[in-house]
């Protein structure tokens, strides 16, 4: 019973920490663009679409 209780609370966590964890990676990496003079980025995955010059 204490290691089904054990891991339940150890899997609670995980559960808990991946998502925050990847949320603040993504914040970490839009400030270090930001800091190199990129102000914003594409956050999806897709290549950007290309801009027609006028």
């Amino acid at each position: 019973m204490r290691i089904i209780i054990a891991l339940s609370i150890i899997g609670g966590g995980i559960l808990a920490g991946v998502p925050i964890l990847i949320i603040y990676s993504r914040r970490r990496r839009a400030d270090k663009l930001r800091r190199r003079g990129i102000k914003s980025y594409n956050r999806s995955r897709r290549p950007a679409a290309t801009q027609v010059s006028q």
